[in-house]
């Protein structure tokens, strides 16, 4: 099976973007190899970070939701321990709030960093003779790398725990329904209210791609074939089992 989750809201498309590019931060960053090459990724994949959550009213926006969980599961309305959820969820939102700086404040303020920066967005640009110190520094042992890459990092890490424990809650609060795209098509006018995300779970024999188009009185989705070859694939003219998955941040 493969997994495909649509957001409905800018909000969540923005957390599930941080979610992905943290994802890859961590993965690359990790890595136990002695090339250099993985934590280059890493440090782009930083500056990725860095220009996907600097918007100024991300952090007002995760701080409000986090106070609205909160208030569910001091209320009941989660299931599970509410009192521990609502702990979890004040111990989160005051660990963001202590970060009193703009988001990547002080990578931006780092010149050298600025400079790797500019240069990536040129192919080939960070080539030795261009930037000889980055190139020094990727010829230091992997745990000094390491341990640049997780100090530049570390002011960022409360905004992921409360990116992914906002995820966590709104994957986990859904609705599924098991369905039939029939010749690739389907259609309903009959989702629950106050949708936020939703999925598709499909099994990867159909090699299907979900094309999703949603408002509040209709939800349509059609397959198209997966291609490596075209942006676009065709229509996919069988039918199509597939779970579809209404995820809220309300309590459904």
């Amino acid at each position: 099976m493969i997994r495909f989750e649509h957001p409905l809201s800018e909000r969540v498309r923005s957390f599930l973007r941080i979610e992905h590019l943290f994802n890859r931060f961590q993965t690359e960053s990790m890595r136990k190899e002695d090339s250099p090459w993985p934590h280059h990724l890493a440090l782009f994949t930083l500056f990725e970070i860095m220009e996907c959550a600097g918007r100024a009213e991300l952090k007002l926006d995760i701080l409000q939701e986090l106070e609205r969980q909160r208030q569910f599961a001091a209320a009941g309305r989660i299931q599970g321990a509410q009192a521990a959820l609502s702990a979890q969820l004040q111990a989160v939102a005051e660990n963001l709030q202590g970060i009193k700086q703009k988001f990547g404040q002080h990578l931006r303020e780092n010149d050298w960093l600025m400079a790797i920066k500019q240069r990536m967005l040129v192919a080939g640009g960070t080539s030795p003779f261009d930037l000889p110190a980055y190139y020094f520094w990727q010829r230091q042992p992997h745990e000094h790398r390491l341990a640049d890459l997780q100090k530049w990092a570390a002011t960022l890490l409360p905004t992921q725990e409360a990116v992914g424990m906002l995820l966590a809650i709104l994957r986990g609060n859904t609705a599924a329904v098991d369905c039939v795209a029939q010749k690739g098509s389907y259609q309903s006018s009959s989702l629950a209210q106050s949708i936020h995300m939703l999925t598709i779970e499909v099994g990867m024999q159909y090699r299907a791609l979900p094309e999703i188009s949603a408002n509040k009185y209709v939800t349509h989705i059609r397959f198209l074939e997966a291609s490596q070859e075209h942006a676009r694939g065709r229509p996919v003219t069988g039918d199509v089992p597939f779970k579809l998955m209404m995820c809220s941040f309300d309590p459904i």
